[in-house]
Order: C-alpha cells, then sequence, then structure tokens
C-alpha cells in the first residue's frame, strides 16, 4: 500500500510531476502506480507530451486522504 510522504507536501499546487518521480516519492515502481490508478485507488494521471503527468493538486489532496484514514 502507498504511504503518506511529506515531500509531497512541498509540491508546487499549481504544477505537475511526472510519473517516474511520483514513483520515487512514494518508494513504488510505476507499475504499481498503474495498477493503482486502474482500481480506483490513486489519482489519475493526465497525458502530455506523450508522458503521463499527475497535478500536483490531485497528488496533495491524495497525501490528505492518507493523513486522516483511520489506522
Amino acid at each position: 500500500m502507498i504511504e503518506q510522504n511529506d515531500q509531497i507536501e512541498g509540491l508546487n499546487p499549481d504544477g505537475f510531476t511526472t510519473l517516474a518521480n511520483v514513483a520515487k516519492l512514494y518508494d513504488v515502481s510505476t507499475s504499481t502506480l498503474r495498477r493503482y490508478w486502474t482500481d480506483g485507488k490513486f489519482p489519475e494521471p493526465i497525458l502530455l507530451f506523450s508522458k503521463n503527468y499527475f497535478k500536483n493538486s490531485d497528488l496533495l489532496e491524495f497525501n490528505e486522504t492518507i493523513n486522516n484514514e483511520p489506522a
């Protein structure tokens, strides 16, 4: 399961982050992220210039939901 990451909080909410960088931030493989967004467990990326990018605002919101989940 993807765990909360404090580095996400430093992202510019108006920016975008590549699939590879998001995988590094959450310490998971890109395949894991693909599986999670396909299963509806992670925000879906958008396609820009033939690459998957995540909206930073979506990542920040997702990170908040992880913080608010009961243990």
